[in-house]
């Protein structure tokens, strides 16, 4: 979340939202809440990390309880239809991304889900978390802008790939 300009103190009450209804605020500050201070440089040695690419997320399997990963890998059928379906996925285009699923081609799911969500094309294909945010907000802001003078926008919502990952 830091890679796509997110404030430490606001994701630190991001974070603690999500989490207080399952661990508790009290257990949050005691074992969350370092590791996400960490992660933006302000504790421990200091380093400021990198978010991890579509690669890396895919390639690493979540833990038991863990609450992140890349839906496309590692939710269930039945989950990542729910979820897309949400977004605003059609049955075609989701039936187009469940068997890009079935093939592996996680990387490509993503891709024609952005691309069926915004109705726009995306030709580089989606690599990394921010780069499916950050072509979100530019597609949406295009459309709030054409909203403005009068023009029709193509955006709708950017959904999100990449759900809670363990590097924010």
């Amino acid at each position: 979340m830091m890679g796509v300009g997110l404030k430490l103190d606001d994701a630190l009450a991001f974070w603690k939202a999500e989490f207080s209804h399952k661990v508790g605020a009290e257990r949050f500050d005691k074992e969350y809440a370092y590791g996400i201070r960490h992660n933006y440089g302000k504790e421990g040695k200091r380093t400021d990390y990198t978010p991890y690419s579509c690669q890396k997320i895919i390639s690493s399997t979540p833990g038991v309880g863990d609450h992140h990963g890349c839906p496309f890998r590692h939710f269930s059928e039945e989950n990542l239809r729910a979820a897309i379906g949400k977004m605003g996925v059609g049955n075609r285009a989701m039936e187009d991304v469940i068997d890009k699923v079935r093939n592996r081609h996680y990387q490509l799911a993503c891709t024609l889900t952005f691309e069926a969500v915004h109705g726009s094309s995306c030709d580089a294909g989606i690599n990394h978390p921010n780069q499916y945010f950050i072509d979100s907000q530019k597609i949406l802001q295009k459309g709030a802008s054409q909203e403005q003078t009068g023009s029709k926008g193509d955006g709708t919502h950017t959904g999100l790939p990449a759900l809670h990952q363990s590097k924010v």
